[in-house]
């Protein structure tokens, strides 16, 4: 069921109010997707991006004259996101899809690019998750893996915790994807630490 536009402006409101916590801690989040879409270098469009959430790397990869396609299991997170992208130019540039990662819409080699932002921290198993992306990657295709650094996820607890909230951490790091993207084949070029977040770019074999 859609949110009503009470629910909407509530959920907004929230979001802008949890971004200023995080900048009186010292960390810009919308400044951070932005960097990591910068550090990732050339991204050949369409892009996947996986996760949604408030819509912070579906509007970086926008703003840059990118093709998004954006997938969620979170309808409502998707019309939030939708509602902070109040530049239509960037609007008209993602498409949100509701979706599992683990078993996604689209044909294989559909995609040039593939970006995951503080995603993989939420999954209980993420090797569906990258074996989907391998395949929906098309040849000599980009990943960019991010998730936070061990200082990011400290200060995400501790705005969570002002909040009453426990900020979940699940099994799937950033060391473990690394390590289950190369035995997929993925090829990594380089590998950042940038405003609190582990960063990785991959490359997909050429045909």
């Amino acid at each position: 069921m859609a949110l009503t536009r009470e629910e909407l402006t509530a959920r907004a409101a929230h979001f802008w109010r949890r971004t200023a916590h995080y900048r009186g801690f010292g960390y810009d989040r919308v400044a951070a997707s932005e960097a990591i879409v910068d550090v990732a270098g050339p991204l050949d469009a369409p892009v996947l991006d996986v996760g949604t959430g408030m819509g912070l790397a579906a509007r970086a990869l926008a703003a840059r004259g990118l093709e998004v396609v954006s997938v969620d299991t979170n309808a409502e997170d998707q019309q939030v996101a939708a509602a902070l992208t109040d530049d239509p130019a960037l609007l008209g540039r993602i498409q949100f899809t509701l979706a599992d990662a683990a078993r996604l819409p689209f044909a294989a080699g559909r995609f040039g690019s593939v970006v995951t932002v503080d995603v993989l921290h939420h999954l209980d198993d993420g090797s569906a998750v990258l074996a989907e992306i391998v395949r929906i990657l098309r040849p000599g295709g980009t990943l960019v893996l991010s998730d936070f650094s061990r200082e990011g996820f400290d200060l995400v607890a501790r705005v969570h915790a002002l909040e009453g909230r426990v900020h979940p951490e699940g099994p799937v790091t950033m060391a473990w994807a690394r390590e289950h993207a190369r035995g997929l084949g993925l090829i990594e070029r380089a590998a950042f630490v940038t405003c609190l977040h582990d960063v990785s770019v991959f490359r997909s074999a050429a045909a």
